[in-house]
């Protein structure tokens, strides 16, 4: 016969444990949450992550701190982020270049099922810019001289999406550069506007205000946006696909439901702020609020794709 008193010791433990893993759940979070950009500081990743940050600071009620953790193409914060205890205080800058284009293109110690999508906050389209006294005036100019010569080209890596998307772009066109690989897109923007390279394949938030200051000037861009009036777009040249880019939040593998669904309800508030969408509309990136399911449905797709162009690219060589 079982010991009335000890079994009512086990109930009153048992629920002590359940109450204490609740109220800690429920003070979620009690403490900073670091957010890992993998990039330099300045580009559209950093850019986009630390408005996020800053309006999520003030819902959340504690530090929202954004870290530069740079190196080997998004992978060494991509990787650090995905070791990290899945507690929602070490959350990663997410986006194509390390959740889609490098786990599929390069040996990475990570891949999209090391995480757990959190939110998508902006959208960023593809351009390609040069200086604002290149001697490429329009993009046909440029075709040709690619084609002529071994024009150089920024990117932020050779496995990153910027790389991948700008080989696309070439292949259809015509043409080939010579890439020169930098820390991030504002790196690239910085040599172009220092005239040590000819040309950047860039995102609004990296290259918007290098325009904005007449030190440069876009080519062609994936869409038309009216920051940018009367920059024709790749459709415009015979191009097919969609060239962009986006910036979101996850977290490590496993992180709680409760916590990923606490993150997502505050940034669906600040993405209604109107301070915040001014902030996003200033770099030139567009809001593009996405969670949950169907979301994280359309992205595994998407991950697919890259792991089949992947698989094309390393049958022609």
């Amino acid at each position: 016969m079982k010991n009335p008193k000890k079994t009512l010791a086990t109930l009153t433990a048992a629920l002590a444990v359940t109450f204490a893993s609740g109220a800690a759940l429920a003070a979620y979070p009690d403490r900073p949450i670091n957010v890992i950009v993998p990039w330099g500081a300045g580009g559209d990743s950093d850019l986009t992550t630390r408005i996020w940050a800053d309006a999520m600071e003030k819902e959340l009620g504690v530090p929202v701190v954004v870290i530069n953790k740079t190196g080997g193409g998004g992978i060494v914060g991509t990787s650090f982020v995905a070791r990290a205890k899945n507690d929602g205080y070490t959350l990663i800058n997410a986006g194509v270049s390390n959740m889609m284009v490098t786990p599929n293109f390069s040996n990475t110690p990570y891949n999209f099922d090391s995480f757990t999508p959190i939110v998508k906050y902006t959208s960023v389209p593809l351009a390609i810019v040069v200086a604002k006294d290149s001697p490429y005036e329009k993009f046909d100019d440029f075709i040709a001289g690619a084609k002529n010569n071994r024009v150089t080209q920024g990117s932020w890596g050779a496995s990153s999406s910027g790389t991948i998307m700008a080989n696309i772009i070439a292949d259809q066109a015509g043409y080939k550069v010579k890439y020169v690989h930098a820390k991030g897109a504002a790196d690239s923007m910085v040599s172009v506007v220092g005239g040590h390279i000819d040309s950047a394949v860039s995102f609004p938030p990296a290259f918007g205000p290098h325009v904005k200051a007449d030190r440069a000037r876009a080519l062609v861009i994936n869409q038309k946006m009216d920051a940018f009036p009367g920059v024709p777009t790749f459709a415009d040249y015979g191009i097919k696909g969609s060239f962009g880019g986006w910036s979101g939040v996850f977290a490590p593998k496993g992180v709680s439901q409760e916590v990923a669904d606490k993150l997502a309800a505050a940034t669906a508030k600040v993405m209604k702020d109107p301070k915040v969408l001014e902030a996003y509309e200033n770099i030139g990136a567009l809001v593009d609020f996405r969670h949950g399911p169907e979301w994280i449905t359309d992205l595994k797709v998407t991950y697919g794709i890259y792991t089949a162009e992947a698989l094309r690219v390393s049958k022609k060589k």
